[in-house]
């Protein structure tokens, strides 16, 4: 398990890539990746749905149930390929590092997988970043801001950053 140091949690509030107020302010550009069969993978429970809800289904899902610490009940329902892990705060498991490799080399659009989170999947973007192709496009929400486009070849080099300062435990 890693497990997040504090000074790292002020550095990673800050976005990994370009934040946008809306994800309907980027919906275009998704639209466009998505034609040319990227991959897309969706952190956060209200960036996932929206991504959804707008037809930008993502390849990958990654959902705790959680908005802004409040429970939440998902209705993702795009696919039957859900897998279910546990991750405490602050940490990253190996199961969920795991899994989140194995739906990298797995998912596609017609086959998509939701990762459901017990305990909090914030962190889950680092793996995301550092294992995805390099014209993966990740988006994640950034609370009470918007929701952050990661394009991985952009972040690679700062996620390995910060992956790097993580401690195992």
């Amino acid at each position: 398990m890693l497990k997040l140091p504090k000074s790292l949690r002020t550095e990673l509030k800050k976005p990994l890539g370009e934040l946008h107020k809306s994800i309907n302010l980027i919906e275009n550009p998704l639209q466009e990746q998505l034609s040319e069969d990227k991959l897309i993978i969706g952190i956060g429970d209200v960036t996932t749905r929206k991504l959804v809800d707008l037809q930008l289904q993502p390849q990958i899902c990654i959902v705790d149930n959680l908005v802004e610490r409040h429970p939440v009940q998902n209705t993702l329902n795009h696919t039957d390929n859900i897998k279910y892990v546990d991750n405490p705060a602050g940490t990253l498991t190996d199961e969920l590092i795991e899994l989140i490799i194995d739906s990298i080399n797995t998912a596609t659009s017609n086959e998509p997988v939701i990762i459901v989170v017990n305990g909090e999947e914030d962190l889950a973007v680092l793996p995301c970043i550092l294992n995805a192709p390099k014209d993966t496009l990740i988006l994640y929400g950034q609370p009470k801001e918007g929701v952050v486009l990661v394009k991985t070849d952009e972040a690679f080099n700062k996620a390995e950053n910060y992956y790097k300062q993580l401690i195992k435990e």
